[in-house]
């Protein structure tokens, strides 16, 4: 983290030298001011990442040296310190951009918390600057947590042969695009992907559908027809919702796996067909074998390379990637600049499960995009069920341990009440009917000092 520069600015010399040490201990590069024009002449000296400042210096406004900061370099990004009973003050430091504020006194634990939530914020800024959305990409196969790199190796491997894949894993995890990978990375590559959603296909015509039909072979069978077995021929079969397959139709899907010819239904010439198998499924196969739901020949055949997609609250270091992705995909085509998104709006992104996965994420970003193009985005834009359990949630974890339970619920508390009142720009009778307070003894816990 030396790379990452901070200006302190506090005039109080106890309080920022063992603050300053300990920034540096861990891993910071750090410059303290004293006073307001220490802190001027260090903002035109050097260029800062984050601005750790006290709202109160005795030779200057603190709002005055956030506006120089900011005006001088926009990308810094400023966490202001008050005291506990001067909230409104920090509230007013936010709406001119700051991103966070803390009360004094503070951990070294509350501090670097937020700090990382600075880091991660200013890393999701620069993917999407560097981002590139361009309209031949509609979606992105996004590889930054461990999982994920993983399973791009195995499918780099196994891209490179003809054997058939199975990949499991939760409804929009990203299954297809998987498929896509593996097909750009293989030898088949300039022949066609075809993909076939087997749960879209009617019971009665997925055999003609998969297999073709000869003409005259039923009612509407006007014309001879191929069907998507045949159209992948020299390249890759995709079966999503393999598990849907009847069984008839399954066993002869073995068969062609076997053999390597099929039969067109109403037809009894066999066609040579020369195709990569790759299916996915989120259903238990293993379980459909045993209820004789599902042949087991076809499952071991089927499942030559397993490859399970985790889901995305399990990997949740891709999710800025993907936020940035698709802030990126839903830019407006008009003069309108793309959404931005405040500190809180991208934690709360970050800290929903997404039981949807990859795919409501993609929703999420675009119903933003639409509906406040070129706005910041904060948590009251976000339409899902991003409720204040689950950032209490995000709160209790990074929470240090080891203090007095009586210390630990007034810190949380504090902790609690602040992110309430940010989110509301700092209306109290907001934050008091979201906190099931009265205003007065919202008032009261805000101005009580910690024991």
């Amino acid at each position: 983290m030396q790379s990452v520069k901070i200006l302190i600015v506090d005039d109080e010399p106890l309080f920022a030298t063992p603050l300053k040490r300990a920034l540096e201990n861990a891993g910071f590069g750090v410059r303290y001011a004293e006073n307001g024009s220490a802190a001027v002449e260090a903002i035109h000296e050097e260029r800062f990442d984050i601005l750790l400042e006290d709202l109160h210096l005795p030779d200057a406004g603190g709002l005055d040296i956030l506006k120089e900061m900011l005006t001088k370099n926009p990308e810094c990004k400023a966490l202001v310190m008050t005291g506990f009973g001067t909230i409104e003050n920090a509230v007013e430091a936010m709406k001119i951009g700051a991103f966070d504020f803390l009360t004094k006194p503070f951990s070294l634990e509350s501090l670097l918390v937020k700090l990382q939530r600075v880091l991660n914020l200013k890393q999701f800024e620069a993917d999407v600057s560097a981002t590139d959305a361009g309209a031949s990409a509609e979606r992105p196969l996004v590889a930054r947590s461990k999982a994920m790199q993983e399973i791009l190796k195995k499918a780099g491997i196994v891209a490179g042969t003809d054997a058939t894949v199975m990949i499991t894993g939760e409804s929009g995890t990203g299954k297809e695009l998987l498929t896509d990978f593996i097909h750009a990375h293989s030898a088949r590559r300039d022949k066609d992907c075809v993909k076939v959603n087997c749960a879209a296909i009617p019971e009665s015509l997925l055999e003609s559908e998969l297999f073709g039909a000869e003409r005259g072979a039923y009612t509407d069978a006007h014309q001879t027809r191929k069907g998507y077995i045949e159209m992948a021929d020299k390249g890759t079969l995709f079966l999503d919702e393999v598990g849907e397959l009847p069984l008839a139709v399954q066993a002869k899907l073995l068969r062609a796996l076997d053999e390597r010819t099929i039969y067109r239904v109403g037809g009894n010439q066999p066609r040579r067909v020369d195709f990569r198998l790759v299916v996915a499924t989120n259903r238990d196969l293993h379980q459909m074998v045993e209820a004789r739901e599902f042949r087991s020949d076809l499952f071991y055949r089927l499942n030559v390379v397993p490859i399970t997609i985790p889901p995305l609250r399990e990997r949740r270091e891709d999710i800025p990637l993907l936020i940035a992705y698709f802030v990126k995909l839903f830019k407006p085509s008009t003069e309108r600049r793309q959404v931005s998104l405040s500190p809180d709006a991208f934690d709360a992104l970050c800290q929903y499960n997404y039981p949807g996965n990859i795919r409501e994420l993609k929703n999420i970003i675009e119903q933003i995009s639409v509906m406040y193009p070129g706005e910041k985005i904060s948590r009251r834009h976000l339409i899902v069920p991003l409720n204040d359990a689950s950032i209490a949630g995000a709160l209790f974890e990074s929470f240090p341990v080891g203090k007095p339970l009586k210390i630990a619920v007034a810190e949380f508390e504090k902790r609690y009440i602040e992110k309430v009142m940010r989110s509301v720009g700092g209306r109290k009778s907001l934050s008091a009917k979201i906190l099931g307070l009265s205003r007065k003894v919202l008032w009261e816990r805000i101005n009580r000092p910690l024991p």
